[in-house]
């Protein structure tokens, strides 16, 4: 049943309102001096917030090393040197910037949207205020749109103009079309030379196991993952009553339902199919975050950075013990 209703609107009852703002201050305004820190280590160039795979002399200290020829003298740990009468080198962890690849799913599932914006347009939105947020951190953004293929590329960069292009790329797609999501991510696995962080907003329709399969390759390649699933509150509840035509968003097709007769079962397969992702993602070591198109996007976005912050925190007092 999931394969049929998940990407269907009610005809008769459709209110699609998207006349909401891509870009909207307000919704920045929750967020705040809010941060987003990579949890894993990434390879960088710039002076930023994140732990990087090279060594400099400053932040957390990682190791001690022998001393060797042409070391600046003002890294000698002297107190190890009265305990052992040898001369070691501390080295830290330096900080980085960040290169983070926004991934936006453009199929036409994601056009659904009758109560609230459409899930297309609440992914367009969240976007944006990643993207600003990443960008006033000097991180690097990219921005992937992806269908039935890669739609748009547009690779990383960390300067503040940098978001003027992505704004313009977001507004110019309209979801539309079927896609295969895991068949579009594969596309995007090579693109990324550095590790850093890919971002995926999208409702996660279709086949579990290959979406898990193609997240774990970025995973691999040392990648932070963060999913948000974005999905509308008639696809969590199916609140329908009466009898009616029900189009598919990606294939011209229509089915007719009696939603009574349906509910119990539909509920039963999209609650599985929510426990199935969400172990997936759990297997390969990155973060799920379900959003709905009725909640306050900055109020979502604010509550999960304020999550992720406290468990870095946790993380590096667990590594500093």
């Amino acid at each position: 049943m999931r394969s049929r209703l998940d990407n269907a609107v009610l005809e008769s009852d459709g209110l699609n309102t998207n006349s909401a703002p891509i870009f909207d201050p307000q919704t920045l305004s929750k967020l705040g001096r809010l941060e987003l820190i990579a949890k894993t280590v990434v390879d960088g160039f710039l002076s930023g917030k994140h732990r990087s795979t090279h060594k400099g002399g400053c932040t957390d200290f990682a190791e001690l090393r022998p001393y060797a020829q042409g070391d600046d003298l003002r890294q000698l740990d002297w107190r190890h040197y009265a305990k052992s009468d040898r001369y070691y080198v501390r080295q830290f962890d330096d900080e980085t910037n960040l290169q983070a690849l926004i991934v936006a799913d453009a199929s036409g599932s994601m056009q659904f949207g009758m109560s609230t914006v459409s899930k297309w347009r609440y992914a367009q939105m969240a976007s944006a205020c990643l993207g600003h947020l990443l960008l006033r951190q000097r991180d690097s953004v990219g921005l992937a749109i992806v269908g039935n293929q890669t739609l748009e590329y547009v690779r990383p960069l960390p300067r503040a103009n940098h978001l003027a292009r992505v704004l313009n790329v977001l507004s110019n797609v309209e979801a539309s079309g079927e896609s295969v999501l895991a068949d579009s991510l594969g596309e995007l696995t090579g693109r990324l030379k550095r590790r850093g962080l890919v971002i995926l907003l999208s409702d996660c329709f279709g086949e579990v196991a290959r979406l898990k399969h193609v997240l774990e390759q970025f995973r691999v390649r040392g990648h932070d993952v963060l999913i948000l699933q974005i999905l509308a509150p008639e696809e969590l509840t199916f609140p329908f009553r009466r009898e009616a035509f029900f189009q598919d968003l990606e294939l011209p097709r229509q089915i007719q339902v009696n939603p009574n007769t349906v509910r119990k079962q539909y509920l039963q397969e999209f609650q599985r199919f929510l426990d199935e992702l969400r172990q997936a993602i759990v297997d390969i070591g990155a973060d799920l975050v379900t959003m709905t198109t009725d909640r306050d996007l900055g109020d979502s976005l604010a509550g999960y950075l304020h999550k992720r912050a406290a468990q870095k925190t946790k993380q590096t007092a667990r590594a500093r013990v």
